[in-house]
């Protein structure tokens, strides 16, 4: 896995801890002075980072248009500067704008991308947030013991890996007390609750506060402790009424209706009602007026794992990719007795055309060799070709007879010797050498490393008979 690790300044560690205290309005100005930063310098990963932060800051603040617009940009860095990490960002910043527009199946979908990319980049802490949001949307669905499942995973790792992150604990314990309240073993979730309702890194983070709040009010709710349950719906209403969270507020606004309605106060569960239908309008608005339909995720994903794969100067792929790629395909082949073969070949002295020209003619025939390649192997899923380090190319094909590849390796070899790069009032004429196996002539070959060493070998010979031909070592003969 190729991952450039991007170092937080000291700004952006301050903005991440207000971010994981709740403190969203501080935050938010350290991140806008750290955009402002980044921008004079042109640091796009700080850019990002600010991006990012600043959209789920709005987001959790209410600020729903300020939230998406910040996704947006965030996503639009991504596209042409995102690495492996910010896979996970991205698809965490679309569970948030799924879980807006109450998609929650899509949400989840998202969240499990979160998971595997956390999983994959030992991203502990992400990892248990990623597993403790999924416990949340089953919650949400009801589904109680899956969402006991996940929070006992998500505590698991926390423990591991997190020993120190109370709050992160704190955060757990609330879905895995919420799933017991949803699977009526009360007493097992009010043994988890009381006790975090003096818990000091709780209580510095008034939005968990809040919806810590409303899970002990659904407790009691269940109970029968309703004048409890009453009261911690009104402290849960009042925190989370000052982080504008419409879909909270409108949730207990439903809970605590149905509860006056159950006590027959029918004037104050009227009223509730009515905070109702005004969050939901609240929400329908900022649905209607929000940019989360210019959002494509998979869309940016996608650039990223090309940009990520891709030979920046020529297009096609990198060595990273070729031996991925590779390695795959063999391992397959084992199971399916499939051929793959291995063409390896480069520009004859190229060496002197750099030396001639000067390096920048020599990165322009680098590209047009690339390119010629794309345009003769065309779009095939079953043939890759890529650039394995200087003026070496190489491509693998799947799934062809000895006749088929040795013709696909003629015409690279054709159309690449007939190439004429331009420079000046004249051309360039490449002269190309080859080397061709296949896996019927090394059956042992478990590695991309095996097949091409071979494949590199009949490269040499080719060299050493004269340059400007193709090798193919078979398993009977070696034709040249």
């Amino acid at each position: 896995m190729n991952v450039k690790l991007h170092r937080l300044t000291k700004l952006e560690s301050q903005i991440v801890n207000l971010y994981s205290d709740g403190k969203y309005n501080e935050a938010i100005k350290l991140a806008n002075e750290l955009l402002d930063n980044a921008k004079k310098t042109e640091d796009k990963k700080s850019m990002m980072n600010a991006y990012m932060n600043l959209a789920g800051c709005y987001y959790y603040l209410g600020q729903i248009e300020s939230a998406f617009e910040n996704v947006l940009l965030f996503k639009q860095l991504c596209d042409e500067f995102g690495d492996e990490r910010d896979k996970y960002y991205l698809y965490s910043l679309s569970a948030l704008i799924y879980e807006f527009e109450e998609n929650y199946n899509e949400a989840k979908t998202a969240i499990l991308e979160c998971i595997h990319y956390a999983l994959e980049l030992d991203m502990y802490y992400s990892l248990c947030l990623s597993y403790n949001t999924y416990s949340s949307y089953l919650i949400i669905e009801e589904n109680y013991e899956e969402a006991l499942n996940y929070a006992n995973i998500a505590m698991q790792f926390a423990k591991n890996h997190c020993p120190s992150d109370v709050l992160l604990q704190c955060q757990i314990y609330i879905n895995v007390a919420y799933a017991y309240i949803g699977l009526n073993q009360l007493d097992t979730a009010r043994e988890i609750l009381e006790p975090l309702y003096s818990n000091s890194y709780l209580n510095s983070n008034l939005h968990e506060k809040g919806y810590y709040f409303y899970v002990l009010g659904l407790l009691y709710k269940r109970l029968g402790i309703y004048e409890k349950a009453l009261h911690t719906f009104q402290e849960a209403t009042i925190i989370l009424s000052t982080y504008n969270d419409h879909l909270m507020l409108r949730v207990i606004s439903k809970t605590t209706a149905q509860l006056y309605e159950l006590l027959q106060d029918f004037e104050n569960a009227c009223l509730m009602w009515k905070q109702y239908i005004t969050y939901s309008e609240n929400i329908f608005k900022l649905r209607l007026s929000s940019k989360v339909r210019e959002l494509d995720i998979k869309h940016s994903v996608a650039a990223i794992e090309r940009r990520a794969n891709m030979d920046t100067l020529t297009g096609v792929y990198n060595r990273y990719y070729l031996e991925t790629t590779c390695n795959k395909w063999l391992t397959e082949a084992k199971q399916t007795g499939t051929s793959v073969c291995c063409i390896v070949f480069d520009v004859d002295h190229f060496k002197v055309i750099n030396d001639t020209y000067g390096h920048l003619v020599g990165d322009e025939v680098i590209k047009a060799v690339g390119e010629t390649c794309l345009h003769v192997l065309g779009n095939d899923e079953n043939t890759i070709v890529g650039r394995y380090g200087g003026d070496e190319f190489v491509a693998i094909l799947k799934g062809y007879s000895n006749s088929e590849v040795f013709q696909k390796a003629q015409a690279i070899f054709t159309a690449l010797t007939e190439l004429q790069v331009p420079y000046l009032h004249h051309h360039i004429q490449l002269k190309i050498s080859m080397g061709v196996v296949c896996t019927e002539s090394v059956p042992s070959a478990k590695k991309f490393t095996q097949i091409f060493k071979i494949a590199d070998q009949a490269l040499y010979i080719a060299k050493k008979h004269g340059r400007n031909q193709i090798v193919f070592l078979s398993k009977d003969n070696c034709s040249v």
